[in-house]
């Protein structure tokens, strides 16, 4: 560490200059290339400040990118992927959010992130990084019904995105579609195509079984069925955009593998 002895006295005039300017201990040692630990004996007594204070905090959750970072992050932006080498800081954790939004034009869920560790550290939690980016939180996947755009009822955010989508791209079809004889309904039908998102396979007793029953049923009545699996949404950062392409090829009669 350096104990500042080699440095003329106008340097230790101009670092206590900088502190009163409301320079953090960093930027002195970056600006007069010294050390930290010189620059924070020069400026001792100098106390910053409230809006010096305000000003370095927000400095400090700034990240400075360089020309490469950059572009990695606006590749990784473009196909929505998150890089894991680059520094995160609230503001570009916030500026992901928004990103996101102005893509898509809704909120990300948080398992689409896959990034859960990065907000946990700067955040109270997912829905406090929502709120701070602006936005209103998604509701629950599984919780309270929600509406779509075109007025249906849907049991979960999932189904409202994928309800949304279908309006969007103008594509008409049938919220809960009751499958002949039973008490049983499609999540969504377009035609002779029913499309169920199964969110809670292998999680709820029962739910397995009534998968099954509808496959049956679609058999029986000569239906099409396109299969929805958490997995086929979030298993990748472009889970989303390839089921709903998928639901899109089913549509107009191609395939309705995932794979």
């Amino acid at each position: 560490m350096n104990n500042g002895r080699r440095h003329p006295q106008v340097v230790k005039i101009r670092a206590r200059e900088l502190r009163k300017n409301g320079y953090t201990h960093r930027e002195i040692a970056k600006t007069l290339g010294i050390s930290k630990g010189s620059a924070h004996l020069w400026a001792t007594g100098i106390v910053l400040t409230f809006h010096q204070k305000e000003a370095v905090e927000r400095r400090k959750n700034q990240h400075v990118y360089t020309e490469q970072e950059k572009q990695v992050l606006r590749e990784n932006l473009r196909k929505n992927v998150w890089p894991r080498n680059i520094k995160y800081t609230r503001d570009s954790l916030l500026q992901l959010i928004r990103t996101f939004y102005k893509k898509n034009g809704r909120i990300p869920l948080k398992r689409e992130f896959n990034m859960w560790g990065e907000y946990r550290r700067h955040f109270q939690g997912w829905n406090d990084a929502i709120k701070t980016a602006g936005f209103e939180p998604n509701q629950a996947i599984f919780s309270k019904r929600c509406y779509a755009c075109d007025g249906h009822i849907c049991d979960s955010f999932v189904e409202k995105i994928l309800d949304d989508w279908l309006s969007s791209k103008k594509v008409l079809h049938e919220k809960n579609a009751p499958y002949v004889g039973t008490k049983m309904t499609a999540d969504f039908a377009i035609g002779n195509l029913r499309i169920e998102y199964f969110g809670l396979a292998k999680e709820m007793d029962g739910y397995d079984e009534a998968i099954k029953k509808k496959r049956t049923l679609c058999r029986k009545e000569g239906l099409r069925l396109l299969e929805i699996y958490p997995k086929d949404l979030f298993s990748s950062s472009r889970g989303f955009k390839k089921c709903l392409g998928q639901i899109l090829r089913a549509v107009r009669g191609g395939t309705l593998s995932f794979t």
